[in-house]
């Protein structure tokens, strides 16, 4: 293999990117254009990259030598996968962020990755076989020994080879029902209609052709669109990019390009493989802030947060009206000193330096009332219909309102008149519970706590 690291990077948990050349398992290297540009561009986003030889050889006359030649060339591609994950302190790389793709063969290495996993999937050529084949050129009898198990070529067999996602680039699989669902590695797929070396749909590969040669047998192959149909049926992690004029090199640009091995990449091949890798397998989650949503100035104005997030994940914490004065792991101590609504915010940051979504709560910090003063609180409270408040001021006959649940989110604003000698509030579609109200008229604030029942 020839591998590619991003150059400057000190990250010591990398994700790595395998690239398989395409030839139909008759032809090529890891040397070739495409093969090479798709790994220098994956390497300069970040990835540690590896374009890898595997084994060739494949009899068009024969079904099950076929079967054998993609068995093999999967062992093979899983033997780079271990050598990855068994080095990955070594390498810098993130044992449980491996991915594996490639072109036309190499694509189907990669989705028999994702896909045929499982001893018991095995096609039967790739076992102990003993038969007698016979075409136009004569008959010959093979004794083919067991091709062993999936992990069974290579060494670093103490670590699994099956990839964390997969890309393929007008791949196909022999097996339709080996994808199985949502406990599937993610797959993405880019495949032309107008492919005419591996079907889009569902033939033979070289089938446009092959009525030319004699003696002609290869399995058929399920190319990506019922690839794609079973993968909705059965909720499977998958992402589909069809195109109608590319071809069988479906990622290179021009034809001339594709004729002469060029690494000419179509410019939106490599950005939608790294956001999908990225979206899938990178991007750490973030799913909730939990502490005190409402703060009082005048009580315990210090209070702590966490980030529930990915394991491992970093946080960033940022927020206004307050001071970070600890941070471990995922938590934070802020101490809270403006009055006000504001909003927290913490971004989740992968190991590989991957941010994922931010996620964002409401902090209602109350301060001191300033300038208004109710005379009667506020009553009924607790209150069932109509919340009443009544103020000393009696030359304020016009107020903004705002109401707070418990988790410092507005659910309630107006511009109230006053009612007689007091200003109504309508509760009566506020679900039971303690909510909090401000009250404001000329840069003059109460805050108050009612009760809903």
């Amino acid at each position: 293999m020839d591998i590619f690291q991003p150059f400057g990077d000190d990250n010591t948990k990398r994700p790595v990117f395998i690239v398989c050349f395409g030839g139909g398992f008759v032809f090529g290297d890891r040397t070739m254009g495409d093969i090479q540009a798709l790994a220098i561009q994956m390497a300069k986003r970040g990835y540690v990259t590896a374009a890898i030889d595997y084994r060739l050889g494949m009899n068009i006359f024969d079904e099950g030598a076929a079967l054998r030649a993609v068995y093999r060339a999967l062992q093979d591609g899983r033997s780079a996968i271990r050598y990855f994950r068994a080095n990955a302190e070594a390498l810098k790389i993130d044992p449980n962020q491996i991915f594996i793709g490639g072109h036309s063969a190499g694509a189907f290495i990669a989705l028999q990755n994702a896909y045929l996993d499982k001893e018991s999937e095995r096609p039967a050529a790739t076992r102990n076989t003993s038969y007698r084949w016979g075409a136009w050129l004569g008959t010959r009898r093979y004794n083919l020994p067991d091709q062993g198990c999936l992990d069974c070529a290579g060494d670093n067999r103490h670590v699994s080879g099956k990839a964390n996602a997969v890309v393929s680039l007008s791949g196909a699989v022999g097996f339709l029902e080996h994808i199985e669902g949502n406990n599937d590695i993610p797959n993405v797929m880019f495949h032309s209609k107008d492919d005419i070396v591996v079907s889009y749909n569902e033939a033979q590969p070289f089938n446009n052709f092959s009525f030319l040669v004699v003696g002609f047998d290869l399995p058929v192959a399920y190319g990506s669109n019922p690839i794609n149909n079973r993968v909705q049926q059965v909720n499977a992690p998958a992402q589909f990019y069809s195109y109608n004029k590319r071809g069988h090199d479906v990622h290179v640009d021009g034809l001339i390009n594709s004729a002469l091995g060029r690494g000419n990449l179509h410019s939106d091949i490599v950005p939608r493989i790294s956001q999908y890798l990225y979206d899938t397998r990178l991007k750490p989650a973030g799913y909730n802030i939990s502490g005190t949503s409402v703060v009082n100035l005048m009580a315990e104005n210090t209070q702590t947060y966490t980030l529930d997030a990915s394991e491992g994940s970093k946080v960033l914490w940022e927020l206004e009206g307050g001071k970070i004065i600890k941070q471990t792991g995922q938590e934070v101590t802020i101490r809270w000193y403006t009055s006000g609504e504001h909003r927290l915010k913490a971004t989740p940051i992968g190991t590989n330096d991957a941010r994922g979504t931010t996620i964002s709560v409401p902090v209602l910090v109350l301060g001191k009332s300033t300038g208004l003063d109710a005379s009667l609180q506020m009553y009924p409270n607790p209150s069932a219909r109509t919340l009443k408040v009544k103020l000393n001021e009696a030359s304020v006959n016009q107020i903004q309102a705002v109401i707070y649940n418990e988790r410092g989110q507005a659910i309630y604003q107006g511009l109230l008149q006053k009612q007689g000698r007091q200003f109504n509030i309508n509760v009566l579609n506020l679900p039971i519970g303690k909510y909090y109200l401000k009250i404001q008229q000329n840069g003059k604030v109460l805050h108050k706590t009612f009760l809903k029942d």
